[in-house]
């Protein structure tokens, strides 16, 4: 009918405010889904992107050659999304994205982050610790962007790292990472679904998991009893990007 906005539209428009409101109130508040437990942990705390993050729990040395044994560490807060949709990878090109071309291949994105193929028309996109990619292509997704819509996440995401990392998957996954994949990996840990790929992060080898938030806790939880049953133990954010502390300290001295 003359004068009537489409079905199609008027519900993209409804998503797009309902998104702005979510990305407005979580910018002033995000919190990591495991924060509670980490925060009992009692750590140096830092903010990166909105978010308190635990740059340390422990003397920086210490924590560094314990994140080259067996560490666990919460990632949670790095932006990420799932672009949907015929158009998806067009407009990623047009971003000077470079698209994996095999289900579940990965592909760098910017500055550390990456880029996974998830579907035959769907992407995964986490930024790293420098990286702006994902507000990039965020900002990119508008309204009337015909055949592709954006998907936030709110995933907890953990770093597993070490050498004997292997050997906790072997106890709580059917998948063996004792020869580390190239490309992602969907399983299940402890019960939980989780998608799984192998890094090296400042010449650490680990493995970055993620899981829905709403299983954070009790994943985190469940895992760091077995990491330390192996004689690791947790670790902050700093451990593997000590350059947060850096940024951290002169923070701390420009407010003074």
């Amino acid at each position: 009918m003359t004068g009537e906005t489409p079905v199609p539209q008027l519900l993209r428009q409804v998503i797009d405010m309902a998104i702005s409101t979510i990305s407005t109130e979580s910018a002033a508040t995000r919190h990591s889904p495991v924060h509670e437990e980490i925060e009992h942990l009692r750590p140096q705390w830092g903010n990166f992107e909105g978010m308190p993050v635990a740059l340390s729990l422990a003397d920086a040395a210490a924590e560094r050659s314990r994140a080259q044994t067996l560490a666990l560490c919460d990632l949670s807060a790095l932006a990420r999304v799932v672009l949907k949709g015929p158009a998806a990878a067009g407009l990623l090109a047009g971003q000077q994205i470079a698209v994996p071309g095999d289900l579940y291949a990965i592909a760098p994105l910017g500055q550390g982050g990456l880029i996974v193929r998830t579907g035959g028309a769907e992407y995964f996109l986490e930024d790293g610790i420098a990286g702006q990619k994902v507000a990039q292509v965020v900002a990119a997704v508008g309204s009337t962007t015909a055949g592709c819509y954006r998907v936030l996440r709110q995933d907890a995401s953990f770093l597993l790292s070490g050498k004997r990392a292997p050997e906790l998957f072997l106890q709580t996954c059917n998948f063996d990472f004792r020869q580390p994949p190239k490309q992602l990996v969907m399983t299940r840990m402890v019960g939980v679904s989780c998608s799984i790929v192998h890094r090296e992060l400042n010449g650490i080898g680990a493995f970055q998991v993620w899981c829905d938030g709403t299983y954070g806790a009790y994943l985190w939880h469940t895992l760091l009893e077995i990491v330390r049953e192996l004689n690791g133990d947790a670790v902050g954010i700093a451990a593997f990007f000590p350059e947060l502390v850096r940024s951290a300290d002169v923070a701390a001295k420009e407010g003074t």
